[in-house]
C-alpha cells in the first residue's frame, strides 16, 4: 500500500519585508496646494546696507522699490494601481484575498518606497544645482574617510547660515558602517557606548536615517538636509472599494495618490551631498 501525505495551503500571507517611510521627518507641510495644482511662492529682496548721512535730503540713502522673486511649484506626480478580486478566487484560496490587507501590503510594498525615492531624488536633483554636491571631492567613501568628510559638510551647512537643530543625516547602510568603523567612534567613552548598541542615532548633532541604497539617487551615499528645505504636498490620498462592479463578480480595488516635493531655492544651503562618482 502507498503512503500519500497531505500537504496543505496555509490561511495566511507571506508578504515580502520592506522599510517604512524614511523622508517624512526630513520634510515639511508649510504650504498648501487648496483650490489648485501650483502655488507661487514670492521671495522679496533685501535691501542694502548704507551710512546715514545727517545733511541733505536722501539722509537714510536713495530709495528703491522693494523687488521679489517668484517660485513656482506645480503638482506633477498623480499615480495610481487598480486590482480586481473575483469571488471564485477569494472563496476557493482560503479567503486571503482580503481588500484592506491587500491595501496595506502595497502602500508598504509599491508606495513608501518610490515617494522616498521621488523625495530624496527631488533633494538631491536641486543640491546638485545650487552645487551643494561639491562641498567635498566625489569619490569612494571608506572608513578613513566618511566621518572627515560628513564634518566638512555639516561645517560647510553651518557656515551658510542654516539651523543647526533638526538636521538630518540620510545615508547608505555602508557609509553608515564606515562610519562606525571610523576612529572618532572609538576615540571617547560616549562613541565606544554608540559602537556597543550598534546605533549611532546622531552625528555632530544631526540624526542619522539609513536609508536602503535603492531609494537614494544613483552616486549618492551621504544627504544632510533640513525640514524647512522641502515641503512634500499629498493633495489627494483615495482609495475605492467596488463591490460587484459592472462587469465583475467580486471586488474592484482602485488607489490614486497625487504628491511631489519641492525644494526651496532659498533653504537649499541646508542640504549637503557626498557623491560616490
Amino acid at each position: 500500500m502507498a503512503i500519500n501525505l497531505a500537504t496543505k495551503f496555509a490561511p495566511k500571507v507571506s508578504d515580502i519585508m520592506k522599510h517604512g517611510r524614511k523622508t517624512k521627518s526630513a520634510t515639511n507641510q508649510d504650504w498648501d496646494w487648496d483650490g489648485t495644482n501650483a502655488i507661487k511662492v514670492y521671495t522679496l529682496t533685501d535691501p542694502t546696507m548704507g551710512n546715514y548721512t545727517p545733511s541733505g535730503a536722501d539722509r537714510y540713502g536713495s530709495p528703491d522699490e522693494v523687488q521679489d522673486t517668484v517660485q513656482t511649484w506645480t503638482l506633477s506626480r498623480d499615480r495610481a494601481w487598480t486590482k480586481t478580486i473575483d469571488k471564485s478566487n477569494f472563496q476557493d484560496t482560503m479567503m486571503i484575498r482580503k481588500p484592506a490587507q491587500y491595501l496595506a501590503q502595497a502602500t508598504k510594498n509599491v508606495l513608501i518606497p518610490e515617494i522616498d525615492t521621488y523625495v530624496l531624488a527631488a533633494i538631491n536633483t536641486a543640491g546638485a544645482v545650487a552645487n551643494r554636491d561639491d562641498i567635498v571631492a566625489d569619490g569612494a567613501s571608506s572608513a578613513s574617510n566618511a566621518y572627515t568628510n560628513f564634518l566638512a559638510i555639516n561645517a560647510d551647512i553651518t557656515n551658510n547660515e542654516a539651523p543647526e537643530s533638526n538636521r538630518i543625516a540620510f545615508m547608505t547602510a555602508t557609509y553608515y558602517n564606515y562610519l562606525k568603523q571610523g576612529g572618532f567612534v572609538l576615540d571617547s567613552d560616549a562613541g565606544q557606548k554608540k559602537l556597543d548598541s550598534g546605533v549611532l542615532g546622531t552625528v555632530d548633532g544631526v540624526k542619522v536615517v539609513v536609508v536602503p541604497s535603492t531609494r537614494m539617487p544613483s552616486n549618492c551615499d551621504l544627504i544632510i538636509t533640513h525640514p524647512s528645505v522641502t515641503v512634500a504636498p499629498e493633495k489627494l490620498i483615495d482609495y475605492t472599494l467596488h463591490k460587484n462592479a459592472p462587469g465583475i463578480s467580486g471586488d474592484l480595488l482602485e488607489y490614486r495618490h497625487r504628491y511631489d516635493a519641492f525644494c526651496d531655492t532659498n533653504k537649499v544651503n541646508a542640504v549637503g551631498i557626498h557623491k560616490t562618482a
